[in-house]
């Protein structure tokens, strides 16, 4: 097993968790911040399966953003053996549901639509490139839900789904399609690299924020409290007691002013401010000359 592509956390996953801890975001915007920590959690779940499952000669790329001509659509996982592309959309969906009239219904009245239609649009979208690309290989779909407690009712047959009980089962049906990989399969999975998006725009889907407004200090690593106490070369969580170097607990929040505002200095006086003023500006400048790079001089001295 090759991984082509490892799986990374979403760029506006990652701002938004962020943003949680120092801001208070609409429900909108919670709701938004849960659904896709629930799906990135999901397909880490089924990477995890693919890891347990398979280990013979395949090609494993993750989280593709291409765009066949003008329309751009997404790709949770792709996986090439020597015979078949398998092409997953992962659903973390849980509860109980019913399947009518092209969508999932529980019994609460929450609806979802049935994600076979994406599927089947991604599947022509993809078809499209390699036939471009003048590479063929047969295209097997299917939805994976990962959720241990979903069920699906009056599911159809035709539908190219994969429960929770299956999965065991199917991938040990692609363990089975041993086969060396010629360079049509390294071709393909470098076109699907070459043309992947880098990263798409998320800035716009993002609330405005400004650094005056966020609020300051240094957050529990663990459950986001605000309310730790520091000693010299420790801090404790007075919420869930974790216990966590200081250093690592600054260098944490410099990454994340870092990821929030990409286009401020790593400044001795910035970070002092970032963290409250919970630590001496000289144990923060102490701290950024061990793990940074300084340029400049005086006044204008910032870290890389």
């Amino acid at each position: 097993m090759e991984m082509i592509k490892a799986r990374e956390k979403p760029a506006l996953l990652t701002i938004l968790e962020l943003l949680d801890k120092r801001m208070t975001l609409s429900s909108a915007e919670k709701q938004h911040l849960y659904a896709m920590s629930k799906g990135y959690d999901g397909e880490v779940l089924f990477d995890s399966m693919i890891e347990k499952y398979i280990d013979t000669d395949v090609l494993i790329l993750n989280d593709l953003s291409l765009i066949s001509g003008t329309t751009p659509f997404q790709i949770d996982s792709v996986v090439l053996t020597s015979d078949t592309l398998y092409l997953y959309e992962v659903k973390n969906f849980e509860g109980k549901y019913t399947n009518r009239s092209g969508q999932f219904h529980s019994g609460s009245g929450q609806e979802l639509i049935n994600p076979v239609n994406q599927l089947s649009r991604t599947a022509t979208l993809l078809s499209k490139m390699l036939k471009k690309w003048k590479l063929t290989i047969p295209v097997q779909t299917a939805v994976v839900f990962v959720n241990p407690t979903f069920v699906l009712y009056e599911a159809e047959e035709h539908h190219p789904f994969i429960f929770p009980s299956q999965i065991a089962t199917h991938f040990t049906a692609v363990n089975q399609r041993k086969g060396p990989l010629s360079t049509k399969h390294h071709s393909i999975a470098q076109k699907l690299m070459e043309e992947t998006q880098k990263e798409l725009p998320y800035r716009r889907q993002l609330p405005y924020y400004d650094f005056n407004e966020l609020k300051k200090g240094l957050p529990c690593s663990r459950c986001g409290s605000f309310d730790l106490k520091h000693t010299t070369k420790k801090s404790r969580c007075q919420v869930c007691d974790t216990v966590t170097s200081v250093n690592e607990l600054v260098l944490a929040q410099v990454k994340a002013f870092k990821i929030l505002f990409p286009d401020r200095l790593v400044t001795s006086n910035n970070i002092y401010d970032w963290c409250n003023s919970m630590l001496p500006k000289r144990r923060i400048t102490a701290i950024l000359n061990t793990a940074y790079k300084r340029k400049g001089h005086s006044k204008a001295t910032h870290y890389c």
